[in-house]
C-alpha cells in the first residue's frame, strides 16, 4: 500500500484517537515485555500524554534492535535487561502503531517487542515518565495503550513464534 492507498481517516493512533493527518515519517521502536517474581507486568505512565505502556523509544543510528531496547529499557526504567526473545512486530495500522505527540507529529512505528529478564539496577522514574510500576495482566491502569494491550496479550500467550501484527 501506499500513501495514495492509505485512508488515515480509518485507522486510530496508539491511545485511540483518530487519525487527523497522515503519519510524518516512519520510525523504528522496541518495547520491553518485564515481569517481577510474581508475573506482574512493568509499565510507565508516558509523560507526553499520561498513558501507560511498556518501557521502549527509537531506536539509534547505529544500534541494532537489542541494543535499543535495552539501552531504552535502562534509561526509562532504571533496570539493566538481557533480551531473552522476540514477542512480535507491530506495524499493521490495525495494531494501533501511530503515536502523536504533543506538536502534532504523528509517528507510524514499526516496533520490535522483546521478553526482557531484569539482571540488575532499581526501579526509578525518567523525564519520560510520571510513574512506574508492575501490574497484574487482569488489572492494567485504563489508560494503557492500545498498541501496548496487543503486545501484552500476545506475550501472555507463551508462544514462542513471533507474532507479525
Amino acid at each position: 500500500m501506499n500513501a495514495e492507498q492509505f485512508d488515515h481517516t480509518q485507522w486510530c493512533d496508539s491511545t485511540g484517537a483518530p487519525l487527523t493527518k497522515m503519519p510524518d515519517r516512519l520510525g523504528v521502536a522496541t518495547n520491553g515485555f518485564i515481569r517481577d517474581k510474581t508475573g506482574k507486568i512493568l509499565l510507565q505512565q508516558r509523560a507526553d500524554n499520561g498513558f501507560w505502556g511498556l518501557p521502549g523509544g527509537q531506536v539509534e543510528l547505529g544500534e541494532s534492535v537489542e541494543q535499543g531496547v535495552v539501552r531504552e529499557v535502562y534509561e526509562e526504567t532504571g533496570l539493566e535487561v538481557r533480551v531473552e526473545r522476540l514477542i512480535g512486530i507491530y506495524s499493521r495500522p490495525e495494531s494501533y502503531p501511530f503515536m502523536r505527540y504533543p506538536n502534532g507529529t504523528i509517528v507510524h512505528y514499526v516496533t520490535h517487542v522483546f521478553i526482557c529478564e531484569p539482571i540488575a539496577g532499581a526501579l526509578r522514574l525518567s523525564a519520560e515518565s510520571t510513574d512506574i510500576g508492575y501490574f497484574a495482566a487482569d488489572a492494567l491502569p485504563v489508560q494503557t495503550l492500545l498498541s501496548h494491550r496487543i503486545r501484552i496479550e500476545d506475550a501472555l500467550t507463551g508462544l514462542v513464534y513471533p507474532f507479525v501484527r
